[in-house]
């Protein structure tokens, strides 16, 4: 189990402690200190909290009101934390758009919102219909702002939806989800193995239009600790972000791992510089994972939650990644403070220990509720507060949750399931392979079956015919692919899922 002395949290500042209450706070005793930072400029804790207010009077001026629209169309960077932090208190909604989706996938979230506004960087901001009120982060803003009173203003109420984020899509049609200001604070304050302290610095790299960098901006905000927003998250200037600004906490996905160990050879970033390394969407590599804490000499945390839970459902913390047992080090971790698990079959019911099933979790605080134009909203929770997840998984006797799937991307072949993910491990674990995908291509006689798509290490042999070999003998047969392709890389949503449909996708009719 997680110890108790693993869990710790951000600290609110008095009983009704806000989002806005803790900025104001650090507004006042550290008002000089960097708030935001990139490699080009910085806020301190002043400017950031005077221009937020500042923002917010000026939405309000232009009509903004409560469950209203305000969609912010940008990379990381300066102004992201203010218009964050000037929706809240404008009581209106923000709501993240994907700066990565096509002209026609953009529209098509924006005619669902009907944002009042849209505040996008220049760069983007041109794929905005003229329909839409846009407002660029450069002289635009400036305009926009021009005027607007600088007196404090909170209008933002606990139960009033906050922000509005859409699911990644990759089983179907993005989701609306909304969050209250109750849900989004109570989040920021409970416990977590992050090991946060005052004068931590956060290099946030996540898009901040997923809820992976919308949370460590939070954290950063609610605990008073300097955030580094970086626009372009390349392991050059992730490099930079560490000589430069000194970044103590770091929030990577294990895709570009091996990306920040090449780069190290030769700019050898002092170990023990990074405190800690929070990551998610998918295990670290056993080999990668003993590289990364020989070369950095940081703490590793794995965090697993999603959109529709706000925040996180398990951690695995860095206790257990220096466990040489690979239950424990390769699991997704356990269930922080007021949060129940259970392992369901298909028919809701419990399974027994260590069985596998779908992984269904209740939260200490309000979940996410679907969102519609109407206003409306729905429960992602059945009435006792359940949560399907839609991921396979098994809990074992310590309380270690392993994710071995998603529901929908289970393969079943002759009648027997394999989980992509199980195979995943044992391909990224074999010599010559960098990085691997599994996913399913139809089947006449067997309904589907399994195939592998295979980053080859650089430098390194690697044959096909030798790494079938050897799944045999670490796999069941029917689990092993039937043929491997090499390609150079594996796409990847922006929070580093694999992105199992394009691939079979982009394979498959070349290769029928």
């Amino acid at each position: 189990m997680t110890t108790d002395s693993e869990w710790t949290g951000i600290l609110p500042v008095g009983e009704q402690a806000t989002l806005s209450s803790q900025v104001r706070h650090f507004a006042r005793e550290k008002a000089d200190t960097p708030a935001v930072m990139t490699l080009q400029a910085s806020l301190t804790w002043q400017e950031l909290d005077t221009q937020a207010d500042t923002l917010a009077n000026a939405l309000h001026r232009f009509g903004l009101r409560k469950g209203d629209r305000l969609a912010w169309l940008g990379r990381n960077g300066l102004v992201f934390p203010v218009v964050l932090l000037a929706a809240r208190r404008a009581g209106v909604i923000l709501t993240g758009l994907n700066w990565r989706l096509s002209p026609a996938e953009l529209v098509r979230i924006l005619d669902r919102t009907e944002p009042a506004l849209v505040i996008g960087d220049t760069e983007f901001a041109g794929a905005v219909p003229s329909r839409f009120r846009c407002v660029d982060t450069g002289e635009g803003l400036g305009a926009f702002v021009s005027g607007a009173s600088t007196a404090p203003i909170d209008l933002s109420e606990p139960d009033n939806i906050s922000t509005l984020f859409f699911t990644s899509g990759t089983t179907g049609e993005p989701k609306a989800l909304a969050y209250t200001n109750d849900s989004a604070d109570r989040m920021t304050f409970a416990p977590n193995t992050l090991a946060f302290s005052p004068d931590a610095r956060l290099l946030i790299v996540a898009p901040v239009f997923h809820t992976a960098g919308w949370s460590w901006t939070l954290y950063g905000l609610a605990g008073g600790m300097t955030q580094i927003q970086l626009p372009h998250a390349t392991p050059a200037s992730m490099f930079d972000a560490m000589e430069q600004l000194g970044a103590t906490h770091a929030q990577w996905v294990p895709a570009i791992l091996s990306d920040l160990l090449k780069e190290n050879e030769t700019r050898q970033i002092p170990k023990g510089q990074l405190k800690m390394v929070g990551y998610g969407a998918s295990p670290i590599a056993p080999s990668l994972l003993k590289a990364c804490l020989e070369t950095f000499g940081c703490e590793f945390t794995q965090v697993y939650g999603m959109t529709e839970t706000v925040g996180p459902i398990t951690h695995l913390p860095p206790s257990a990644h220096r466990s040489s047992d690979p239950l424990k080090n390769q699991a997704t971790g356990t269930a922080g403070p007021g949060v129940n698990l259970r392992i369901t079959d298909a028919d809701g019911t419990d399974v027994q220990p260590g069985e596998t099933g779908e992984i269904r979790v209740r939260l200490p605080y309000p979940a996410a509720v679907t969102w519609s134009p109407d206003g409306t909203a729905s429960p992602v929770t059945d009435p006792d507060g359940w949560l399907s997840t839609g991921d396979v998984g098994h809990i074992d006797a310590d309380g270690f949750l392993t994710v071995t799937d998603r529901l929908k991307d289970m393969i079943i072949t002759g009648g027997e399931n394999v989980y992509p993910v199980e195979v995943e491990k044992v391909l990224s674990g074999l010599p010559g392979i960098a990085d691997a995908a599994v996913f399913s291509v139809p089947d006449p006689k067997w309904g589907e079956r399994v195939v592998a798509a295979v980053v080859p290490a650089e430098g390194v042999p690697f044959d096909p015919a030798t790494t079938l070999s050897i799944c045999r003998q670490q796999l069941a047969h029917y689990k092993c692919p039937t043929r491997i392709f090499e390609v150079s890389t594996l796409p990847r949503n922006a929070t580093g899922k694999i992105l199992r449909q394009d691939l079979r996708n982009s394979i498959v009719p070349n290769n029928a």
